[in-house]
């Protein structure tokens, strides 16, 4: 269905012939006004002013043609140099004026008053306001005392702001409407980028929670490895070992062997086992900060399961760390720190003396503890525990697992051979004020 819009008017196509930007509309405008022009000369619309100074003087037709040409032809250049196309304007119609004046050259300096208030500069503007004003204010007071009569004052007055005034008047008015739509597509192009942003700006956060769900995910699963080694790997390796241990006895508990054999099968199917999960657990995972329950009071219970298994086991303590208050993360982090050490003295040192050492480190503020596990060399004849394919009996995660948990904390890890074939771990982790800082530091 289709609605029927009213014809536009001839007023109409004059103010968007005249006040659009397009400058071929301009040569449309000079071709229109000379028509119309040559028309209104041709009906005899002249001598519209007569007693003007020069007003005996008649020139031939073609005189008037040829000073409308001029008039139009100075339309052209309006949007360029608009005030110089009205100065020429103002030539053309004073000597229009001065042979009567006619209706054609009016229309022509109404639409050089027009492009000038259009198009020129502020300034430009304020003069062409004020010389306007002040020569229809001049012209009706001059009619005015030239006849002592008001109506001849109010009449002249009218028409010279009919003449002067109005068409400035006019583009005054389109050169707002044009600025606010200016202003308008301004903002609707500015609210279009906001949008747009905003939009982005959801995509990035969209993305940005993503990434911090897989890095969650990431840290769990690694928390996962980590207690997987720290718990299950000890408690099968100790199986492992009491197993070994029962195999090397004399012929006389062969009743126990068969059991003993599928006990040491299942504790290696289960490292094997563990080994993968772990591996598959760590896989990109980041290091993380710990904060955990403390531990290190329970750190005779530790010493004592290794003696149970046979292992010389020597404490130092002389500042009595074990049972100093210390914070959770600290203690927790020595605690499975010296259990993962001892487990690997038992693992690839079974049978040699290992020594336990707490000490604090001088430092303002409470310092930082300092935990050494350092074992022998195996006896003659007892090497490392292996599995039924030959390979050491461990995740390979061990080492990895005390650095961060030391490092996590801003704590230092060291391990290496000793000069006497053994292996000595060494782990520094502040405590007191200096561990919340340098943690702080390591979050950073």
């Amino acid at each position: 269905m289709t609605t029927d819009r009213p014809a536009p008017t001839l007023l109409g196509r004059l103010v968007r012939v005249w006040g659009g930007d397009d400058r071929r509309g301009d040569v449309a405008t000079a071709l229109t006004l000379f028509a119309l022009g040559w028309l209104l000369l041709e009906v005899g619309l002249v001598d519209l002013f007569r007693g003007g100074p020069l007003g005996a003087v008649v020139p031939e037709p073609w005189w008037r043609v040829a000073l409308l040409a001029v008039g139009c032809a100075l339309t052209l250049v309006k949007r360029s140099r608009p005030m110089l196309a009205l100065a020429g304007g103002v030539a053309v119609t004073l000597v229009d004026l001065a042979w009567g004046g006619s209706l054609a050259i009016l229309l022509v300096l109404w639409d050089l008053l027009f492009a000038a208030a259009m198009w020129s500069g502020p300034t430009a503007r304020r003069w062409l306001w004020g010389t306007a004003v002040a020569l229809t204010v001049a012209g009706a007071v001059a009619a005015g005392e030239a006849t002592r009569d008001a109506r001849a004052f109010v009449t002249t007055g009218l028409n010279l702001s009919a003449i002067l005034l109005v068409p400035m008047w006019w583009a005054d008015n389109v050169r707002q409407k044009s600025e606010l739509a200016a202003v308008e597509r301004s903002r609707a192009d500015e609210a279009r980028r906001t949008a747009e942003l905003e939009r982005r700006r959801a995509t990035d956060l969209e993305r940005i929670a993503e990434l911090d769900r897989h890095e969650a995910v990431r840290a769990e699963r690694a928390a996962m490895a980590r207690d997987l080694h720290d718990v299950i790997a000890s408690h099968l390796s100790t199986i492992a070992i009491h197993s070994g241990a029962a195999l090397s006895t004399p012929p006389d508990a062969a009743r126990d062997r068969g059991a003993l054999e599928q006990v040491r099968t299942s504790a290696v199917e289960s490292l094997t086992e563990m080994r993968s999960m772990i591996e598959l657990l760590r896989a990109d995972a980041p290091r993380d900060p710990l904060a955990a329950p403390g531990r290190l009071d329970r750190l005779d219970d530790l010493l004592a399961a290794a003696r149970a298994d046979g292992t010389v086991v020597t404490f130092e303590d002389p500042d009595g760390i074990a049972r100093a208050d210390l914070p959770a993360a600290v203690g927790h982090a020595l605690y499975r720190i010296a259990q993962e050490a001892l487990t690997n003295a038992r693992k690839h040192a079974p049978g040699a003396a290992v020594t336990v050492r707490l000490a604090r480190e001088p430092r303002p503020r409470g310092g930082a503890v300092v935990l050494g596990v350092r074992n022998a060399a195996p006896p003659a004849g007892r090497g490392k525990l292996v599995d039924a394919a030959g390979l050491p009996l461990s995740a390979g995660t061990g080492m990895l697992t005390m650095r961060e948990r030391a490092e996590a904390l801003g704590g230092t890890f060291e391990a290496a051979a000793t000069d006497d074939g053994g292996w000595a771990v060494r782990a520094r982790v502040p405590a007191g004020a200096e561990a919340g800082r340098e943690n702080r530091g390591t979050r950073g």
